[in-house]
C-alpha cells in the first residue's frame, strides 16, 4: 500500500503550493497592517523588493533583501516570516523553522506563521510540534480546512488513529465534497488492517470525484495485492486516464497484465515508462524478463546489459543474461557471467554445472572437468539446466538478490528515492553539488559580476590595487573558484604592464602571482610571491597567497614532498596569524588546509574562530557544515548550511536537500 510519510508530504505540498500564490499575498497585507508606521518607513524599500523577488521566484535575492530589512529593523516579525517562506521553498526546513520561531517571538498573533512552521516541522519529522501549531490556529479558526486536514495527517503519522479520525469525520460532515479527506480515511483504515473500510472510503471518494487518479491508483494497487488482476488492470487504467504522466502507474499495470498473460500490453507499459524515464531500473528488468519469456532474446539481452551496466554485481541480472547468452550461442559471454556469479557465490553448484556444459561446447574440456569435479565432490543435487516457467504472480523487492528469485518481477523498495522531476526555475536546491570544501580565500583576478553567489572578501590591504582593475575584471580577495581562461590571464597581464609605473615591487609581484596561478604555473607563482615577501616580509596578502600556492603544489605531487608543501603552507598561515591574529580569512584558510588533511577537530576550531571574528563569512559556515555532516552531526550541519545559504552561498540549499 502507500507509504505514510510520502503521502503526508505529498498532500501537504499540494495544499501549500495550491494556495501559496494567493494566501501569501493575503498574508503580506496582514503583516503590513500590523507593522508600526515608522517600521514601514524604515524597512519598506527592502521589504518591498524582497516581496517582488519572491513573486518572481528569485528566492536567493529575496533572502538578501530580507536580511537587510532585518539588519535595519531587527524587531519586526514580518521579514523573518518572508525569509522563512523563501527558505521553505528552497527546502531549508530547519532554517525556515528558526525564522518562524523568531517571527512568533516578536509577534505571536499571526496565524500564518504557525501554519508555515507546522509545515516546516512536518518536514523535520516533528509531527507533535506541527500538531501544536495547527491546534493553535484552529483555536482561532476551527473551520480552517487545510489546517485541520494537515493536522489529521500528522495524527495519522503518529498512529493516533482516534484523533485523526476525529478530524477527518469533522471534515466529512463540514465539507462532504472535499474528496481528499476520503483518501486519508482509507489510508487510516488500511493501516488499522480494516481493508473493507478502506475500500469503502475509496468508493465514497470516487462518488464525489470519479476522476481522482489517486483513488483509482489506491484501489488498483489494492486489487493487485489481492491478485485480482483483471480488476487491478481496470482500476489502474482509470488512474492512467486521469494521470497519464505518472509512470509508476504503468509499472503497476504491467504487473497485472503480465499475470493475466497480456505480455505484449505489459511490455508496452514498460516501453512507455522507459520512454519517459530511460534509466528506470525496474522497467528495464521486468521488460527483460518478459522479452525472454516470449522469445525476444536479443532485446531481452539489451535490457539485462543495461541493468548490469548500472549494477555490475546484480546477480539475478547476471544469471538471466547468462541463460540468454547461452541460448543465442554466445557461450563465451555466458561463461563470463557464470564465472562472475561463482566469484560472488562460490557454492553456486548450478552455475558450475552450466559453465561446465558451456565449456565443453567451447572445447575447454579441462575447464569443464574442473567444474564437474567441484560439483561431484560436494555430492549435491544440481538443477537440470532447463529454464523454469516464468512465475506470473510473484514480485520481489529490488533489494532481494536470492538466486531463486531470478525470474520474479521487480518493484522498488518502499524507501527508494527517485528524482523524477527536473529543475524548476528559482529552486536552486535542485542543483547537483558535491560535498567538496569551499577553497581558500586568495587574491585573484575575477569577474566584476556573476549571477547569484559572488565571493569577495574585504581586506584594507587590497584597496591599494584598485588602479589595476578594469570594467570587467578586478583584483580581489575571493574564495570563488573560476574556470581559468588563458585569454583572461593575458588581458590581466597587459593591464598590469599598463600601470606598472604605479606599482611597487611587492604589488607587481603579487599581481603576477595571480596571473601565473591562472595559468597553473605554480612554480612561477611561488617565485613571484617570494619576491614580494623579500620586499615586504609582513605583507599579509603575500603570506596568504604563498600558502595557497603551496597547497596547489602539494596537490601536484605525492608522498613526503606533498607533506612538506602542506607543512610550509600552514607555516605561512601561522606567520600571517601572528601578524594579524584577528584576520578571519587567515583563520578560515587554516581551517581549509586542516580539513583537507582530515584533521576535523582542528579544522572545526579554526572555522569557528573565523566566524567569531566575522559572522558573515558564508564559506566558513559551509565548510564547518561539511565537517559536521561527516562527523554525523546533521542538525549542526543543517544549521550552518542554512546560514551559508542565507548569506548568499546558494549551493548550500542543494547540499541540505541531498543530505535530508
Amino acid at each position: 500500500m502507500f507509504n505514510s510519510i510520502r503521502n503526508i508530504q505529498a498532500y501537504v505540498f499540494h495544499i501549500f503550493n495550491g494556495v501559496s500564490k494567493y494566501a501569501f499575498i493575503i498574508c503580506l497585507h496582514i503583516f503590513i497592517a500590523s507593522m508600526p508606521l515608522r517600521a514601514q518607513i524604515d524597512a519598506e524599500s527592502m521589504t518591498n523588493m524582497g516581496r517582488n523577488a519572491l513573486g518572481a521566484d528569485d528566492y536567493i535575492t529575496a533572502i538578501q533583501y530580507f536580511n537587510r530589512a532585518i539588519e535595519s529593523k531587527p524587531f519586526l516579525s514580518a521579514p523573518y516570516y518572508y525569509r522563512a517562506y523563501a527558505k521553505f521553498t528552497l527546502e531549508d526546513y530547519h532554517g525556515a523553522e528558526s525564522d518562524c520561531n523568531k517571527s512568533l517571538e516578536l509577534n505571536p498573533f499571526i496565524m500564518e506563521v504557525y501554519q508555515l512552521r507546522g509545515l516546516c516541522r512536518i518536514h523535520n519529522n516533528d509531527y507533535q510540534g506541527a500538531i501544536a501549531d495547527y491546534t493553535r490556529v484552529l483555536k482561532e479558526n476551527p473551520e480552517d480546512q487545510s489546517v485541520r486536514y494537515n493536522r489529521s495527517l500528522c495524527y495519522l503519522q503518529l498512529k493516533n488513529y482516534a484523533q485523526a479520525d476525529s478530524d477527518l469525520t469533522f471534515m466529512i460532515q463540514k465539507w462532504p465534497k472535499y474528496y481528499r479527506t476520503y483518501l486519508v480515511k482509507a489510508q487510516s483504515a488500511m493501516e488499522q488492517k480494516d481493508t473493507l473500510q478502506g475500500i469503502h472510503w475509496i468508493d465514497r471518494l470516487l462518488e464525489v470525484n470519479p476522476k481522482e487518479a489517486n483513488a483509482w491508483s489506491f484501489k488498483g494497487r489494492y486489487e493487485l495485492g489481492k491478485e485480482h488482476y483483471a480488476l487491478a488492470d481496470s482500476c489502474l487504467s482509470q488512474a492512467i486516464l486521469y494521470q497519464p504522466n505518472d509512470f509508476e502507474l504503468y509499472i503497476a499495470r504491467a504487473q497485472a497484465r503480465h499475470a493475466l498473460g497480456k505480455f505484449s500490453q505489459a511490455i508496452a507499459d514498460y516501453d512507455h515508462t522507459i520512454k519517459v524515464q530511460p534509466t528506470h531500473f525496474v522497467a528495464h528488468y521486468n521488460r527483460g524478463l518478459l522479452r525472454y519469456f516470449v522469445g525476444d532474446l536479443n532485446n531481452a539481452l539489451s535490457d539485462f546489459d543495461f541493468i548490469i551496466q548500472t549494477e555490475p554485481r546484480n546477480t539475478l541480472a547476471l544469471y538471466n543474461r547468462a541463460q540468454i547468452r547461452a541460448k543465442v550461442g554466445n557461450y563465451k559471454g555466458a561463461v563470463a557471467d557464470y564465472t562472475q556469479l561463482i566469484r560472488i557465490y562460490p557454492n553456486f553448484m548450478y552455475g558450475y554445472m552450466q559453465r561446465a556444459s558451456l565449456r565443453r561446447k567451447l572445447g575447454d574440456i579441462r575447464g569443464a572437468l574442473n567444474d564437474e569435479t567441484v560439483v561431484a565432490r560436494r555430492n549435491l543435487d544440481v538443477a537440470t539446466g532447463n529454464a523454469r516457467p516464468l512465475t506470473r504472480n510473484k514480485v520481489r523487492l529490488r533489494s532481494d538478490h536470492e538466486l531463486d528469485k531470478y525470474q520474479q518481477l521487480v518493484q522498488e523498495d518502499p524507501d527508494t528515492v527517485r528524482n523524477v522531476f527536473g529543475m524548476m526555475f528559482g529552486k536552486v536546491q535542485n542543483e547537483k553539488v558535491t560535498d567538496e570544501f569551499m577553497p581558500m580565500y586568495t587574491p585573484a583576478f575575477c569577474a566584476t559580476y556573476t549571477r547569484g553567489y559572488h565571493s569577495v572578501g574585504f581586506m584594507p590591504e587590497m584597496n591599494q590595487y584598485k588602479h589595476v582593475n578594469t570594467r570587467n575584471r578586478v583584483f580581489a580577495f575571493t574564495a570563488q573558484t573560476e574556470s581559468h581562461n588563458l585569454q583572461d590571464a593575458e588581458s590581466d597581464e597587459r593591464q598590469i604592464e599598463r600601470v606598472s609605473n604605479l606599482l611597487s615591487v611587492t604589488e607587481k609581484a603579487l599581481l603576477m602571482s595571480a596571473v601565473h596561478m591562472a595559468r597553473y604555473d605554480y612554480t612561477s607563482a611561488l617565485n613571484d610571491v617570494n619576491q614580494a615577501l623579500a620586499s615586504d616580509s609582513i605583507s599579509i596578502v603575500a603570506l596568504i597567497q604563498r600558502s595557497n600556492i603551496l597547497v596547489h603544489l602539494a596537490a601536484t605531487v605525492t608522498g613526503q614532498q606533498s607533506k612538506s608543501y602542506s607543512s610550509y603552507a600552514l607555516a605561512s598561515l601561522q606567520q600571517a596569524s601572528r601578524l594579524a591574529p584577528d584576520n578571519a580569512y587567515v583563520l578560515y584558510n587554516a581551517g581549509c588546509l586542516l580539513a583537507q588533511q582530515e584533521a576535523h577537530e582542528s579544522a572545526l576550531q579554526f572555522f569557528t574562530q573565523a566566524l567569531q571574528v566575522d559572522a558573515r563569512l558564508p564559506e566558513a559556515y559551509y565548510n564547518r557544515a561539511l565537517l559536521y555532516l561527516r562527523m554525523g552531526e546533521k542538525e549542526k550541519g543543517f544549521a550552518d548550511l542554512s546560514r551559508a545559504g542565507q548569506l548568499g552561498l546558494y549551493k548550500a540549499y542543494a547540499l541540505i536537500k541531498q543530505n535530508q
